[in-house]
């Protein structure tokens, strides 16, 4: 048994397909299988069913278990060891939400490459849970997300914090405030009174992303009533249905300070954007690492430039509560 047989098994386990499994190592189907049976005839188990589906056994599953164990010992010993001769060469494996990198990463990762020119970076996309799962097995090495970070062995540090935004039709706005729609505007700038539409439609994340569990918290705390019609993944879907006049949504405001020069409170976008009343909506953006993992000068370097990043959104006002 060596590394790389661990390194192949571990990709087949993931896989549970021999062919998907071999073109991600570029190797041949008939190389990787049989590099399978040698560990199995080595461990004298059977790691895999074959049929009726290909499938992991209870040796497998604690094989995989000890492998990503024994890969991650590796990668932290070959990290530590290039850190102390300053070779400044590697890996950095990012795991980030579909939507937080088009925001952070063109900001962070730039400068980053400058300074680290010979360090290869890998983004992975995912939701919460996902990230999670990645950094509690050693398949990245930095986490970019909302606290709380649920893992016990993570550790956290804070980037920003950002308020979500209800992103309200004119159409809707102007229907319940036909005679005061300016003064209205101002007035919401320093926060809003979701009740006042709670009549209209709403159109939101499925359940389990940060955005709705925030809003629903919300929702549950100021007992209303709301009526949701439609539930997608994509917040920027949402957002563009709602400047089509089809219903209310939630946008970060993070997200809303990088978008078009159009987003605002002109007519030119078809909705309004106000930040939510009440604390309960904020949310804090943080970088996680695993607390029990060597951290690599790369990932403190890439920290440190997220710290940067902190002062520089303080700065644009989108942390201390700037109205839009």
């Amino acid at each position: 048994m060596n590394f790389l047989t661990l390194e192949y098994f571990t990709v087949v386990a993931e896989e549970l397909n021999i062919t998907k499994a071999a073109e991600r190592l570029y190797i041949s189907q008939q190389s990787l299988s049989k590099q399978i049976i040698r560990l199995e005839e080595e461990l004298d188990v059977k790691l895999f069913y074959r049929t009726p589906v290909f499938s992991l056994t209870f040796a497998g599953k604690s094989c995989l278990n000890w492998s990503r164990k024994i890969l991650d010992m590796k990668r932290q010993l070959e990290r530590e060891m290039s850190d102390i001769s300053n070779h400044k060469t590697g890996d950095l494996r990012i795991g980030v939400s579909h939507t937080r990198g088009r925001v952070l990463l063109p900001k962070v990762l730039p400068e980053f490459k400058r300074d680290n020119p010979l360090i290869d970076v890998t983004i992975k996309e995912g939701n919460s849970k996902e990230l999670e799962e990645w950094l509690l097995h050693g398949q990245i090495d930095l986490l970019i997300g909302f606290s709380p970070v649920t893992l016990d062995v993570a550790e956290s540090v804070d980037i920003l914090k950002e308020r979500l935004l209800l992103v309200v039709p004119e159409k809707y706005f102007m229907e319940v405030f036909p005679d005061n729609y300016n003064e209205k505007i101002m007035e919401f700038e320093h926060g809003i009174d979701v009740e006042v539409f709670s009549k209209f439609p709403f159109l939101m994340m499925t359940p389990g992303n940060r955005v709705r569990t925030l809003f629903d918290r919300y929702v549950k705390r100021h007992n209303l009533d709301i009526n949701i019609v439609l539930e997608i993944e994509s917040i920027e879907t949402l957002l563009a249905l709602a400047c089509k006049g089809m219903g209310i949504t939630v946008y970060p405001e993070m997200f809303a300070k990088n978008l078009s020069p159009l987003l605002n409170h002109e007519k030119t976008l078809g909705a309004l954007l106000f930040p939510f009343n009440d604390k309960l909506t904020t949310g804090k953006l943080v970088v996680a690492y695993h607390r029990e993992r060597y951290l690599p000068e790369a990932a403190q370097d890439f920290i440190r430039l997220c710290r940067e990043i902190k002062k520089e959104l303080k700065e644009n006002n989108i942390e201390n509560g700037h109205p839009l």
